[in-house]
């Protein structure tokens, strides 16, 4: 691998990304989402934040057609459902100042539809020069 160049480098780091999100959207829609919408989850709402280079979802949170919530199906493993969202969050959410969002697991559209906001510090700068 260190002899290859970075373009050739890069490439095959997405190729294996779009292969792991590949894998993820599958156990979603065969494993996941069955499960879920079994147990009459209609969406799932994962909050998630970060900063200083660190950063996780915060809350995974289980909703009925009425808008109450429901425990987390025990047909589901949390941790795995956890893992397959991550896939789903934007690259560097932690990174310096970070952000944070929410992701909606809509169940029976098979969709995530993500919101995200990011923290950024901004820096103002201002000179004058004045003759004397």
């Amino acid at each position: 691998m260190a002899d290859s160049n970075p373009t050739d480098w890069m490439a095959d780091y997405y190729a294996r990304q779009a292969e792991r999100r590949s894998a993820m959207e599958t156990a979603l829609k065969t494993r996941i989402l069955p499960a879920l919408a079994q147990a009459g989850v209609d969406r799932v709402l994962a909050e998630y934040s970060g900063y200083g280079d660190s950063g996780a979802i915060d809350s995974i949170t289980c909703i009925d057609g009425s808008g109450a919530t429901v425990p987390m199906p025990e047909s589901v493993c949390e941790e795995g459902l956890r893992d397959s969202l991550y896939d789903f969050l934007p690259a560097g959410f932690e990174i310096n100042e970070g952000g944070q969002g929410t992701l909606v697991l809509l169940v029976s559209e098979s969709k995530v539809v993500l919101s995200h906001e990011e923290n950024v510090t901004e820096v103002r700068s201002h000179a004058e020069e004045f003759e004397l």
